[in-house]
Order: structure tokens, then sequence, then C-alpha cells
């Protein structure tokens, strides 16, 4: 070992290797100046992450002032949101749940979780899926129930907790293994940051309902009230809230961007959310005017037929993207012998159409 304190030591303690020639020498830690130095108020036991300020999301005139920059995108989807109602109360009522499965399907699809309109229809119906899809479908089932059932009354008239219900989700395994999940508030937390939420929106002023609900749902993504991956949930709530009494729920179109997760802005989230509405309405009334035509087509080609079946078959198609001889036989009350009968003439008569090509485990659609 060296006699001089000015020279380094040449021996080191065993297991302890020197230093490298190209190791710069260490810079004293009161030299690091580009580090800061904890906040004086900062307590030991005290995050050392920063937590985002919810008090001072967006100011509440944002709103209303974004809603009066794109007034003509509001009024052209307005006007396609009430002719989709007027147009959806003139249907058969099994065809709402026709146009909530594809909105539905749609809402998926900006997750990438590609759910057919069929496939979630056949799940609501007889519980047919694989074993990878049973949770997707389970989500999208509870979404269809949700659009549907709120015909009357609001989504949030007994609390966002109560709406959302995610005890009974994970009871009926609708989240069991999905990542990020078990970070999704519940019960006392859930109630506190729901009652935040709508506190939000309500001072907002008096705002058109589809601005209403596209304010719900730029703030659900700040609230965190969903993982930012997941849109089913807010996407519904929002439909339900700008529907406005003027339909159902708002449709939602197929290949839809994703509204929940990208808004920098009150006035972009505006101006897609009226974009996207219009866009659902008007391709919704388009599917229902071929239901009209090929239900027109229907009654006649079936009016000299005896019994119900035939009719109920008919109904049947309507409600469903596609369905199995079970499921109509379910609906009509009757054999699925009959059913099979039935389905193959309304086949012939070019109603229908078989879209397996298979002899066993067969389905059908309407030949719209």
């Amino acid at each position: 070992m060296s006699d001089d304190p000015k020279k380094p030591s040449d021996t080191y303690d065993e297991g302890v290797l020197p230093p490298s020639v190209y190791d710069a020498p260490e810079t004293p830690e009161e030299d690091l100046w580009f580090l800061p130095g904890p906040p004086e108020d900062f307590a030991p036991g005290d995050s050392p992450f920063p937590f985002a300020n919810r008090t001072h999301l967006v100011k509440p005139t944002a709103w209303a002032k974004a809603e009066q920059t794109h007034y003509k995108a509001l009024l052209a989807a307005a006007e396609a949101v009430a002719r989709f109602g007027a147009r959806l109360e003139a249907m058969p009522p099994d065809v709402m749940e026709r146009i909530a499965l594809q909105t539905t399907s749609a809402v998926l699809r900006t997750e990438g979780i590609w759910a057919k309109p069929e496939h979630i229809a056949l799940f609501r119906a007889l519980r047919i899926s694989s074993h990878d899809e049973t949770r997707d479908l389970e989500r999208a089932s509870w979404a269809v129930r949700r659009l549907i059932a709120m015909r009357h009354g609001g989504p949030l008239d007994d609390g966002l907790h109560v709406f959302l219900d995610r005890r009974a989700q994970h009871q009926s395994g609708a989240y069991d293994g999905a990542e990020g999940v078990e970070d999704r508030l519940h019960g006392a937390d859930l109630k506190a940051t729901g009652e935040d939420w709508q506190k939000q929106i309500q001072q907002a002023g008096d705002i058109h309902p589809l601005t209403r609900a596209a304010c719900g749902l730029f703030l659900w993504r700040r609230f965190e009230i969903s993982p930012i991956d997941y849109a089913l949930e807010p996407l519904v709530v929002s439909s339900l809230i700008g529907a406005g009494g003027a339909a159902p729920f708002l449709p939602m179109p197929e290949g839809m961007p994703q509204l929940h997760a990208h808004a920098a802005d009150p006035s972009e989230a505006l101006l897609r959310f009226y974009q996207t509405t219009e866009q659902g309405a008007l391709m919704s009334m388009l599917e229902m005017d071929r239901l009209v035509r090929w239900r027109s087509k229907a009654v006649e080609a079936i009016a000299d037929l005896s019994g119900r079946t035939p009719r109920s078959i008919v109904d049947t198609a309507l409600r469903f993207p596609v369905f199995s001889a079970e499921l109509a036989a379910r609906f009509a009350d009757c054999s699925a012998m009959s059913s099979r009968r039935n389905l193959n003439l309304l086949q012939e008569r070019g109603l229908l159409k078989e879209v397996t090509g298979q002899k066993r485990y067969r389905f059908w659609a309407a030949l719209l």
C-alpha cells in the first residue's frame, strides 16, 4: 500500500475490482445541479410520483364555446340522430337489438377486438363461444343489455357506480384475467369518482345532450374510471347520454375512430364526436331501409303460408344478423324439425340464405 495519501492505493479488499481507466471520476452529489431537490413539504410517507390535479381539468365554459364553434356539425348530427330515432320507432321492436349489436361490435373494434354482431348475438342467445372469446363476449352482452334497456330514464339516475355494476360483471366472469382490470375503481372509490365526474359535466352549463356526452367521454379518461384501452363502458354511457330522448341510444358506425383516447381539447373532442355520431345514425338508417324492403318482400312471400312459425322466423331474422334453427324454434315456440322445414322453405323463396355451407350446425341470415 502506498504511503503517499495523494497517490491512489494499489491494493484493494478481496473481491473488489479496481476502477477502470475508462470510468469518469464520480461527481459529488451536491454538484448535480440538474436533479431537482425534494419539495419542502415532502413527508417521509408521501409517494414520490406526481398525481394529476382533477380540480382544473378543463374550464367548464370551454365546452359551450367549442359547441358554438362547431354548431354546423352539431346541427347535422342532431338532425341525423332525430331521424334515426323516428325511423327506429316505426320499426319492429326487435330491430333495436340488431342496431345495438352493430354498435357494440363497432366499439369493440376500437379496442382491437373483432367480435362480429352475429357472434355477439349467438352468444347472447345460445352462449356459443370459444374459451378465448368468452370474456369479450360477456362484455359485449352487458353493453347490448344496457343499450336496449334504457328506453326510459337516464343511465346516471342512480349513479354511475350502479349503472356500471362492476361487481356483477366480475361475478359473471366478464373481466376475469383481464390485464389492468384489477386497477379499476370499485365500491366507494367508484361512487366518489363517479359523483365528481358528474359534477364536472354539470358545470359545463346548458349544453346540447350530444355535447354533454362528448364532455363525459372526454373526462372519463381524465378521471381514470376505466383503463385507457377499454372503450366499451365510456362509449355506452356517452351513447345513452347523447341520445337525449331523440333516440334510445346513439348508434356507432363501423370503422369509427377511438373517441375515448384521442382528444386533446374540447374543440377536437366535439368535432370528432359530432361527425362520428352523424355517420353512425346515417349508416343505421340505411340498414333499416334495407330491413324495411326485405320485410315487405317477406310478408308478401309468406302470405299463403298458414301458422305462426314463418312469421316468427321473419321477426327473428330482423332481430339477429344470423341465427340457428334452434334459436328460431325457441322464438316460434315450435319443434326444431318444424323450424328447419320452414327455414328451408323461406330459403327456397329467396328470403333467407344459409351462411355456413354445411349440412350440420347451419345458420341463416336475411337475404337483404
